[in-house]
């Protein structure tokens, strides 16, 4: 029984020290240490070379996705001018005025129909034009944008009417008109 009991015990002690000499190194607590450590799996994916694989089918592929994604960024850009019109004459009075004042001006008549051009244009045009098409669009968006946030500024920034009773109230004499804000630019 003796001889039985010694043998366990040193078949224990000789797994237990082939189990620590074997394992793997814990992983490091500090969260930057395991991100810079390999992970046992790199490791061994790393150890076995793998012959190169030529596949010409997903450049096709590729080139398909870019061009879905140009047609949504294409679209979105289309719409979301209506969207902000929308949202614009929605929430404000002012702004709707605003925007009824800018759509008679010729410059911004302008940024419309070269607008209408590039959108009329986009179904028929190559590939290689595209790209450039959607940066016009953009460039016309914020254009766009910027005059008619301009034109809302400087509305809001127009004296109100006088009080009635002839008496000028303390709101509609203008001291000195500060220059209107930048307009923000929407990406």
């Amino acid at each position: 029984m003796r001889k039985t009991l010694l043998v366990l015990c040193l078949l224990a002690v000789v797994g237990f020290s082939a189990w620590r000499y074997l394992s793997p190194a814990p992983a490091p607590k500090n969260p930057m240490e395991r991100m810079k450590s390999a992970s046992p799996l790199e490791t061994v994916r790393a150890a076995k070379p793998t012959p190169p694989i030529v596949r010409e089918a997903p450049t096709a592929s590729l080139t398909d996705a870019k061009r879905v994604q140009m047609e949504e960024r294409f679209t979105d850009l289309k719409e979301e001018g209506r969207r902000v019109r929308q949202t614009l004459i929605e929430s404000d009075p002012k702004a709707a005025q605003a925007y009824n004042e800018i759509v008679r001006r010729p410059e911004y008549r302008a940024l419309l129909d070269r607008r209408h051009q590039i959108e009329a244009a986009w179904a028929s045009a190559p590939e290689n034009e595209r790209e450039g098409m959607l940066n016009e669009m953009n460039n016309l968006r914020q254009q766009g944008f910027a005059l008619i946030l301009g034109e809302i500024q400087r509305m809001q920034s127009q004296p109100s009417a006088p009080a009635p009773g002839g008496a000028p109230s303390a709101t509609s004499t203008p001291a000195a008109v500060p220059a209107p804000a930048a307009p923000v630019v929407f990406q």
